[in-house]
């Protein structure tokens, strides 16, 4: 898929998948809960900004690699989404 195939609900379901697989989860995760409570830490956290970054063609700017912009399912499609965008 190219950029502006990308849908909202793609990405989602994408981020969810990482978040399942780097937390080794079962079940998914609702779009707000903190993944903190999950065992998400700067680590995972900068794991999945790697894979986002490759699987998106997309660049975070260090300031942007702040822990409460990924706190959230939501918060990382968020900012996904902030970055296909022309």
């Amino acid at each position: 898929m190219n950029r502006t195939e990308w849908t909202k609900e793609h990405i989602a379901g994408y981020v969810q998948a990482q978040i399942k697989e780097q937390l080794q989860l079962e079940e998914d995760v609702a779009p707000d809960d903190e993944l903190a409570s999950y065992g998400m830490d700067s680590f995972a956290s900068m794991s999945l900004v790697v894979a986002f970054e490759t699987n998106f063609d997309i660049v975070f700017e260090d300031e942007e690699l702040l822990f409460e912009n990924f706190a959230t399912l939501q918060h990382m499609v968020d900012s996904i989404c902030g970055k296909l965008q022309p």
